[in-house]
């Protein structure tokens, strides 16, 4: 696979994934993905990802999670995901950028970026 590629859900559902958060791509067919995932591969249907060439470099903001299991009630009306740890937090009214909790990350917010939406 030339170069990196990057793999993040593009549909609600619940496998293992978080919505939101970018994974790099080990291998791509013409119908799977293997991702790595904590150190441990994993394959992925492609109809159910979306694969970029270049590491997003902005929050993602997810606007309804209503089908996760691990995250809090409160968030499931949406939360933003750090583009390079993965790590969830809720965004603070609508500021154009937001460091993160976990890696201390500053990096801009996508807001016009439909993700996940109906």
């Amino acid at each position: 696979m030339p170069g990196s590629q990057w793999v993040r859900l593009r549909e609600d559902i619940d496998c293992g994934l978080r919505r939101g958060a970018w994974y790099r791509a080990v291998s791509l067919t013409q119908s799977e993905v293997v991702l790595d995932i904590n150190g441990q591969h994993r394959s992925f249907p492609l109809r159910h990802v979306e694969v970029v060439a270049k590491r997003p470099s902005s929050w993602t903001i997810v606007a309804n999670a209503g089908n996760s299991t691990v995250i809090p009630s409160f968030w499931a009306r949406g939360y933003a995901v750090c583009p390079r740890c993965r790590y969830r937090q809720l965004p603070l009214g609508r500021a154009r950028a937001m460091r993160c909790d976990e890696c201390d990350g500053l990096f801009e917010i996508d807001w016009e970026e439909p993700y996940l939406e109906a």
